[in-house]
């Protein structure tokens, strides 16, 4: 693992990991990160690969411990993040014999969640298996792993040769085809109204500067892609070819003859679609190193299966000349984003409206951290029915990086911002709903722990607010309740928070949100800032 950069392991440990954890201790340069349950292991594992670019490890215990990451996992395998998960399994001479904590079938737990799946069968061996888990992760696609490590393997005591690590790493980045590349240049250069979509792998490969080039290469008009496939923004939502995210309903995507979908993966469906993701008119270029994903839910006109980075260059370098259409473009881009701005103004206005409002308002508390926040801050969001506003309020018109997750598992964002913390080595915002807080509380504890500078802003509505938007569209619309499933109230955070050592606020009016802001900047550890929104408003988990 040390050979491979790896610098932390995640674990909440049991007894079949003891091995382990005695070697760990001649080894202080691997940071052992002790959460109290899995799932704030596999997250923090996804948030600290996504931090410093470098694969992370989650050491689970047996079947029971496996089965607690599962949820998170998911999130994980969206992210296509390099996650090793070492399962500590009870021995081989109790496992087909219904020993505790053991099942038959173990590793199917996770295999539809990951790209590789195996357990060591030989002590001599383990490091091998570890070498090829850690070559599929990392080899695009890639994404998460599973070793199963049965006790009595990781216990004996055989002399074990160690790899030669340096000569097995391989670095798996793929060139998209080359007539592909000369298909989508000469697309791109006969666009008269080009829309370039830029997704998480270009966040992901440090690929933001290609593809910006691209754009002013092309003076396209860029988009971020869906809210729901999102898991990074692939470039800072603002500057002058900035027109907001991207769906079927907006304007711009409606009129545009070209639209290259940039490092995103395929169409994410929540319901029956009733109308196409893309305009049947227009011409679709896209790019994603998964070749699995391009084509797989709307078409796609030219294929560039290979890493965003690369191929971005190659096209670049396949635009040779002058490109014809500029003044159209140009023409379609500034339409494009004065009207995105048009109505961000309106939106901010109407959220700036409410400002004064008791309980306070979700979209007047995504203006108010649009205000607030650091320009060049750091947010893990996982605000369920508030994200929309935080992403197109909060977010937009900033340098900010924003991690969210289009997986449907609630807590995800409470253990992501342990690992997202640890690898910026700076204070991070995570943005939570109060549904998320009570799945990921465990997290809190990790953070106190190791004194991490993490502001967690909880919006507390009291409800399933999600639920309450699913029951209003099953209405036709009716908000008269009533809301059945739906009551979350009760708990005080802020207390909870403080039973955990962390500094915690209660805010019940947005004009005291700056000092708690503030104060919480001061901690050298977490803090928790809960604020009381309007319990009556049904959302949407869309």
């Amino acid at each position: 693992m040390r050979a491979w950069g790896i610098d932390h392991v995640f674990t909440c440990p049991g007894s079949t990991e003891a091995a382990f954890l005695d070697a760990s201790a001649q080894y202080p340069d691997v940071r052992l990160v002790l959460v109290t349950h899995e799932s704030i292991a596999i997250a923090a594992a996804d948030g600290y690969t996504r931090a410093t670019g470098r694969p992370a490890v989650a050491y689970l215990h047996t079947n029971v411990g496996l089965a607690n990451c599962v949820a998170h996992l998911d999130c994980v395998q969206l992210a296509r993040s390099p996650v090793v998960i070492l399962n500590g399994m009870k021995s081989t001479q109790v496992q087909n014999r219904g020993g505790f904590t053991t099942a038959s079938h173990q590793r199917d737990y996770v295999r539809q969640h990951v790209v590789y799946d195996r357990i060591a069968l030989r002590p001599e061996q383990v490091a091998e298996d570890l070498v090829r888990a850690l070559k599929a992760a990392t080899s695009e696609p890639g994404g998460p792993v599973y070793l199963g490590l049965p006790q009595d393997i990781m216990e004996s005591a055989v002399p074990v040769p160690i790899p030669d690590v340096k000569r097995r790493i391989v670095r798996a980045r793929r060139r998209p085809d080359p007539e592909s590349v000369a298909d989508a240049a000469r697309c791109l250069a006969d666009s008269r109204r080009l829309i370039i979509v830029a997704g998480t792998e270009v966040a992901r490969n440090d690929a933001r500067a290609e593809l910006m080039s691209l754009a002013e290469r092309l003076d396209a008009t860029v988009l971020l892609e869906e809210r729901r496939t999102m898991q990074w923004n692939g470039v800072p939502p603002k500057g002058t070819r900035f027109a907001g995210f991207y769906n079927a309903q907006h304007p711009a995507v409606r009129e545009a003859d070209v639209i290259f979908f940039a490092g995103t993966p395929s169409t994410m469906e929540y319901d029956a679609a009733k109308e196409p993701n893309v305009p049947s008119e227009a011409t679709v270029i896209h790019l994603c190193s998964d070749p699995g994903e391009i084509a797989k839910v709307d078409p796609a006109d030219v294929a560039l299966a290979g890493n965003v980075k690369l191929a971005l260059a190659d096209v670049m370098q396949a635009l040779s000349g002058k490109v014809p259409g500029g003044a159209e473009r140009a023409a379609f881009r500034l339409r494009s984003v004065s009207a995105y701005r048009e109505s961000s103004d309106a939106r901010r206005a109407k959220a700036k409206a409410q400002a004064q409002r008791v309980p306070i308002d979700v979209q007047a508390l995504a203006n108010a951290l649009h205000g607030l926040l650091e320009d060049d801050a750091i947010v893990v969001g996982q605000p369920t029915t508030a994200g929309s506003d935080m992403l197109n309020i909060a977010f937009t018109e900033s340098n900010r990086t924003y991690h969210k997750s289009s997986g449907g598992s609630l807590g995800w964002g409470m253990g992501a911002a342990v690992g997202v913390a640890l690898g910026a080595r700076k204070r991070i915002y995570c943005l939570v709903g109060d549904g998320v807080f009570q799945f990921g509380i465990q997290a809190l504890w990790s953070a106190v722990a190791l004194a991490l500078p993490i502001t967690f802003v909880l919006n507390d509505n009291s409800s399933y607010a999600a639920v309450k938007g699913a029951l209003k569209r099953y209405r036709d619309g009716d908000e008269s309740g009533p809301w059945p499933g739906t009551d979350t109230s009760g708990p005080d955070y802020a207390a909870i928070a403080r039973g955990f050592g962390a500094h915690a606020a209660r805010v019940e009016r947005l004009g005291d949100l700056r000092a708690a802001l503030e104060d919480a900047r001061k901690e050298n550890g977490p803090a928790v800032i809960v604020v009381r929104t309007d319990p009556s408003v049904a959302g949407h988990s869309a």
